[in-house]
Parts: structure tokens; sequence; C-alpha cells
């Protein structure tokens, strides 16, 4: 498989505004970066619910002490014949130990997915590394997207059906309740479009369920 004409014409156009956020660095100023939940959201948009994946390769703990624990992760994204990886780092500071170790790995896996993501360009971060800030001008409203919204359907639930239609994996199917129940909330889908997806959902899963035990 190889990323299709319209996956690339969403690659290249400038970020979305409303994707970017800023924290403070250790110099007090504002450092633009993409959240994780956000880079998930535009990998689902562009590439299909299923048609990417994260692998952590990696999870290493480097550094522990009372106040802090820290991790380096790994982590490897596949889409189609490509791959590509990245590592990351994450800090754990709050809580019990148990809880310390859980937000470090957490945090470790999120960056090193998104240092793997933004190897496919402008909509995971890589134009956040433009000095010029030329993504601060950027408009990429007026580009169409990459599926056609048909009889009134989203582009998320199209994408979302297609995913649960080709769906092998329970494990991915046990994942995408979740996801629905994000969109819903967002308003990416209608009361109506989230039953039916839950309705096909499970159909498949006691299609899949039946036929791994038969």
């Amino acid at each position: 498989m190889t990323l299709t004409k319209e996956q690339i014409e969403l690659l290249n156009q400038p970020i979305k505004l409303e994707n970017v956020a800023e924290r403070e660095s250790g110099w007090g100023d504002k450092v633009p970066y993409v959240e994780s939940w956000k880079a998930i959201d535009a990998a689902n948009r562009i590439f299909g619910f299923d048609g990417w994946n994260s692998e952590t390769l990696e999870a290493n703990l480097v550094s522990e002490d009372a106040k802090c624990v820290s991790y380096i992760a790994k982590v490897r994204i596949t889409i189609g014949n490509t791959v590509k990886e990245g590592y990351g780092a994450g800090h754990g500071r709050k809580g019990g130990i148990g809880d310390k170790h859980e937000s470090a790995i957490k945090e470790a896996e999120s960056d090193a997915q998104k240092r793997a993501l933004r190897q496919f360009g402008y909509q995971f971060g890589l134009s956040l590394y433009d000095g010029k800030k030329a993504w601060k001008t950027s408009n990429s409203s007026d580009k169409k997207p990459l599926v056609n919204t048909v009889n009134s359907k989203s582009t998320t639930f199209v994408l979302a059906k297609q995913a649960i239609e080709k769906c092998t994996d329970l494990k991915k199917l046990d994942g995408y309740t979740d996801t629905f129940n994000e969109r819903l909330n967002e308003g990416k889908l209608t009361q109506e479009e989230y039953k039916k997806l839950t309705d096909l959902l499970e159909h498949k899963y006691v299609n899949l369920t039946e036929a791994i035990h038969s």
C-alpha cells in the first residue's frame, strides 16, 4: 500500500491553527506543539482508523528518585510499506511511585509517537520548527477533505465505517468504542451516525468472535 494522491495533498496542507497549542519554555517564552490526541486524530483523518499502526518498541527507565521518574521510549509508525520511528522522553512527578511510573511511560510513548508522525509533515507539527513561524498565517480551511461527504455523512463517519468493515482484530475493535465516544462529544459524529457505528461494531464483534472459535 502506498499513500493516495488525496492523502499526500492533505499531508502537504499547512497545519490548522486550532491544532496548535502552546506551553512555556524554561526561558519564559511560548513554544508551539501538537497535543498527542490531536496528532492521533489527524492520523485517523488522513490515513483512516485502520490505515496506520503505532507500536512501542522500547520503554526504558533511565532515572528514578523520590521526586521524579524518567523513561525513554521508541515508537514505530507503520502506514502500508512506509515505516517511521521516533524516540521520546517522559517524566512522572506526581502521586505515588506507581503513578509516577505510569505518567512517565505514557508521556515517553506519546512524545515518541509524535516524533515519528512528525516525519510525515506539516499536519503533525513539522512546520512548527520553522523559525519564521509561517504556520501562524497559514490557512488550510479552503482545502478539500480526504473523503467527499456524500448523503450528509461526515468524513469521520465514512472512515469509521470503513475501519470497522475491514477490521479483523478484536483488540482494535475494543478501542474503537472510546474513539467514537470522543468524536461524538467533539461534534464530529451525529447521534444517528454514532448509533449506526455502534450497531455495526457490535455485529462485527460477534462475527469475529464466532470466526475465532469456529
